[in-house]
């Protein structure tokens, strides 16, 4: 298959000069799609994603060739003489901070080509020991600053540097010079002692000082302007608006997946995360349920707890709560003041989602919560929220295809990323079923990592009574249970809370019987199958948004109305399978309407339209007009028609719609008088 591009920037695969989705131009661009991209869909991603790799090891090189050269200057050509034998330089500070910027492989390469090359410079015969010792020198200084994050900036530079020096120079190349020179190992060794204690504290001052200065990136290729006494708006003082345009301004699609940049950040705060108890919560569907009810279970039992979850619905601080209330403005806009300061220095800058990771954690710290329910934000192995080193217990809902592009076009290969959350020697409950494709997988991680691997029982659940005020079941020797939350898939999350429980119990936290029955009943989680109006027309929000979660939707939607059909409104973005969701709410819709969400991977609704009519559903796109527009007129035509109005397809559009049905709500407030 060859990639055609249309001129509007839609990517399909139509084999004519026309677009088969929007019937515009097309240009065939020559080359096959690319391993990774499943379909022309996901084809701008993977391209991006290659381009801004490719981008970013050119710079690397780049960066280490010019720290490889600055060290052969220092070393021989600025070197200050002392004595016979004796030299004060500056040659293994370029390598260190390769190692700190970089890490310990990147160090190595520095030193190494560094020490052959100053050898054919100088013409010197290469010394395997000498340049054993500058490979000892990296390695350490590397690896101590890696694994010394809880200490002081100033003090973890200088450790770093002091040991380095000390295996590398001090000890390996006084060996090597002292069999090539034929001077006594110990006196040799006494004299670079002093010399490299002197040396290590100017190479530390320096690395130090060049750490935390606003220089150029090489790492990223970003440049960073150089500061002037001159007050600038970026330096003025945050307003809660200015901080969160901050926060959503290190929102970018592309960025290098790992660790070290959500690290260097919690570095800036102390590294909070690691005084926490923190349960943490991964999985495709069904996440962030299962933490709300977690969180209001350990609430009912007297604990103070943090829960941190995304997206947020309405208002941005709810990812951020403590016993249910959201972080005021203040905390947000003092701790987001202190990153943006001191993140400056940092190599690489963080995104969004490490940002906000980074003030929960130290906002959760603050308030002494006693426990925190940490909800991945995606996938789970290199997601900000894994830095946990050991939680108290790790869940993992359930895996089906979502983000393929990203983690995997199997269900096997998205549950190991998930995996990743799984910790040595912590339990690991898996919430999908002994039946799951994806158990395999998550029992044999658990294994290798010696963690205690627990299952929920699915068929231990016993439906009592099922309606739109809630659920009533039966799981194992627990009876009448209830909750609030609708939607066929609750009771599933809910039996995963109660075998969290008994895992949390055993590991020492108490709950009582009571705790659990009234945490669960009182949880709330909002666009969950929720009910927005129960008057006529009759409202609910849910925001599955992949081909599994609409289809439980859909499962919801027969279960409360029978074979009554519903009328939908529904978006949905392009690089979810909505072929699939189009065929699957096909089959309970009356009539669609259609919107394109807020969001740059949204699908056009005209698309999507032309999809469900496919399917022989009644479909109507609302392309340019707001969302508010196409809500006004689902719910002036369900009202008309007495049929219940289901919004699906995404979270991005629930404050839309609530702001939409408040304002039809007032407005017929006023007609009434």
């Amino acid at each position: 298959m060859r990639i055609v591009l249309c001129v509007r920037g839609v990517v399909t695969q139509t084999k004519d000069q026309i677009c088969g989705i929007c019937s515009h131009p097309t240009v065939t661009i020559g080359m096959r799609t690319p391993p990774g991209a499943e379909d022309a869909k996901e084809v701008f991603f993977v391209l991006n994603k290659e381009i801004r790799k490719n981008e970013h090891a050119l710079r690397k090189i780049v960066a280490l060739s010019l720290l490889s050269a600055m060290s052969n200057v220092f070393g021989k050509y600025l070197a200050i003489p002392w004595g016979d034998i004796m030299r004060f330089s500056l040659e293994s500070m370029p390598i260190f901070f390769a190692g700190f910027v970089f890490g310990p492989l990147e160090a190595l390469a520095v030193a190494t080509v560094a020490d052959l090359v100053g050898c054919l410079l100088v013409g010197y015969t290469i010394n395997p020991l000498i340049t054993l010792g500058g490979v000892i020198l990296a390695l350490v200084g590397a690896l101590v600053y890696r694994f010394c994050q809880m200490l002081p900036a100033p003090l973890r530079t200088g450790l770093s540097v002091m040991l380095g020096h000390t295996a590398g120079s001090v000890i390996v190349k006084t060996i090597g010079l002292s069999a090539y020179m034929g001077i006594g190992l110990w006196e040799l060794m006494a004299w670079r002692l002093f010399n490299y204690t002197i040396v290590a504290i100017l190479d530390g001052v320096v690395v130090f000082i060049l750490m935390k200065s606003p220089v150029p990136d090489l790492a990223t290729g970003k440049k960073i302007e150089k500061r002037t006494e001159k007050k600038t708006q970026e330096d003025a003082p945050l307003t809660y608006e200015s901080a969160l345009a901050y926060i959503h301004s290190s929102n970018r699609p592309f960025f290098k997946p790992g660790l070290e940049r959500i690290n260097a950040l919690l570095d800036i705060f102390g590294h909070p995360e690691a005084d926490l108890a923190v349960i943490h919560i991964g999985g495709t569907n069904g996440k962030g349920s299962t933490s709300s009810m977690l969180a209001s279970v350990l609430q009912s039992a007297g604990y103070r707890v943090g829960l941190y979850t995304s997206p947020f619905i309405l208002d941005f601080n709810e990812r951020i709560r403590v016993d249910g209330v959201n972080i005021p403005n203040e905390d947000l806009v003092r701790y987001t003041e202190e990153l943006r300061q001191a993140s400056r220095c940092l190599s690489e800058a963080p995104t969004e989602f490490e940002i906000i990771t980074a003030i929960a954690f130290r906002y959760f710290k603050d308030k002494k919560c006693d426990y925190v329910v940490l909800e991945v934000g995606l996938g789970g192995r290199f997601d900000a929220t894994n830095v946990i080193k050991s939680p108290l217990l790790s869940i993992i809902t359930g895996i089906s295809l979502d983000h393929t592009a990203i983690l995997g076009d199997t269900v096997e290969k998205i549950a190991l990323e998930k995996a990743g959350i799984i910790k040595s020697g912590r339990p690991i409950l898996f919430g999908g079923g002994a039946l799951h494709a994806a158990r395999a997988t998550i029992h044999e991680e658990a294994t290798k990592r010696k963690s205690p691997f627990y299952d929920v029982d699915r068929n231990a659940l016993t439906i009592r009574e099922r309606s739109l005020k809630g659920c009533v079941f039966d799981y194992k020797a627990l009876q009448n249970i209830k909750i609030s939350l609708l939607g066929t898939y609750q009771p599933y999350n809910a039996i995963t809370v109660i075998d969290a429980v008994e895992i949390l119990r055993a590991n020492g936290v108490f709950i009582s019987d009571r705790d659990l029955y009234h945490g669960l009943e009182h949880a709330e989680w909002m666009g969950r199958f929720e009910v927005l109006s129960r008057e006529n027309p009759l409202v609910i929000f849910d925001g599955a948004h992949n081909a599994e979660g609409i289809g439980v939707a859909v499962q919801s939607i027969r279960t409360y109305f029978g074979e009554e059909k519903v009328y939908v409104l529904t978006g949905v973005l392009r690089d979810k399978d909505y072929k699939a969701i189009a065929e699957t709410i096909s089959t309970v819709a009356e009539r669609a309407y259609t919107i394109t969400p807020q969001n740059p991977r949204a699908l056009e609704a005209s698309t999507y339209a032309t999809m469900l009519g496919y399917y022989g559903t009644k479909a109507r796109a609302f392309a340019d007009e707001d969302i508010s527009i196409a809500f006004a007129c689902a719910y002036r035509e369900a009202k008309r028609d007495h049929r219940p109005l289901i919004v699906l397809g995404s979270l991005y559009t629930y404050a839309d719609i609530y702001h939409a049905l408040e304002s039809i709500r007032d407005e017929e407030t006023k007609n009434d008088f």
